[in-house]
């Protein structure tokens, strides 16, 4: 938590206009630092045989008890009592926390089951009631997610490079991959994939795209700028998608978040080019 945050300052002492999106996940990580709610992943070999097969962990069918964690992490928010935390918030902000003090222990697992099965009648009469946006109340469950991941995420990273997992969707969410970066291993500098959902991470191929599964390097090309040397723009001419990439030398850098690099996805914008798997937009 405490290497999180820092990566965070350091991020934003270099871009200080993404100080109020930075804020707001400062503030995720106070709310639930002393949140001992894990995932539990006990079973997970069971999951192997689908796995790979292609198959996303929480797609499998193997009960890994999301729904009741990540709902227990939603509502430890919902609940916070520490106004200071959001007390230099927009007043659009504080009202959504406002609404969502009013979410039962059972509203917010129901809420997070619904995310994952694509309940949107059920999320839109919640979000009408609450008087907010259906993709903020999304927002702030794969937050929860995230944190109910947090505990296991060093298990779990090693399930899946230990079965080899070569594909441009999340091997646990099954969402897309939002951002891209390089980390140095023990076998070089590697590619690595980052969801923006549930933070789950994944080596990848140095070269295609993750989308289309595109390697025709003809039909591929990079954006770099100035103003952002430590980030680069891949850019796929085969499905007209684009990803943010990450090409700094800090393995613990903030900079492969989607959210760190908002200010491109603006850059993007009337290019005909299409981000994928970002949870957060312009």
């Amino acid at each position: 938590m405490e290497n999180t945050l820092k990566a965070v300052e350091k991020w934003v002492e270099k871009h200080p206009y993404l100080k109020d999106i930075a804020a707001l996940n400062t503030a995720f990580g106070n709310m639930t630092a002393n949140c001992s709610i894990s995932l539990d992943i006990k079973d997970i070999q069971q999951s192997k045989e689908q796995f790979i097969q292609g198959t996303p962990l929480f797609l499998t069918g193997v009960d890994f008890g999301i729904y009741d964690k990540a709902g227990a992490v939603f509502y430890k928010i919902c609940k916070n009592k520490d106004e200071s935390l959001t007390a230099d918030f927009p007043e659009k902000m504080q009202n959504i926390f406002k609404a969502l003090s009013s979410l039962s222990q059972d509203d917010c697992k129901n809420i997070v089951k619904a995310v994952f099965e694509g309940g949107d009648t059920f999320l839109n009469e919640i979000s009408d009631k609450l008087g907010i946006a259906k993709e903020q109340l999304e927002y702030f469950v794969w937050v929860s997610v995230k944190k109910a991941l947090s505990s296991v995420r060093i298990e779990i990273e090693k399930f899946i490079s230990e079965n080899n997992w070569q594909k441009g969707i999340c091997p646990v969410c099954g969402n897309m991959a939002s951002t891209a970066f390089f980390k140095h291993t023990k076998r070089g500098r590697q590619r690595f994939l980052h969801c923006d959902h549930c933070g789950t991470e994944w080596v990848y191929k140095r070269i295609g795209c993750p989308y289309c599964e595109n390697i025709d390097q003809k039909k591929m090309s990079i954006k770099d700028s100035e103003d952002e040397p430590d980030m680069r723009i891949d850019l796929c001419h085969k499905c007209n998608s684009y990803l943010k990439t990450y090409i700094g030398g800090d393995n613990n850098s903030a900079g492969k978040e989607g959210w760190a690099s908002i200010h491109l996805d603006i850059l993007m914008e009337d290019t005909g080019f299409t981000a994928n798997g970002s949870l957060v937009k312009p």
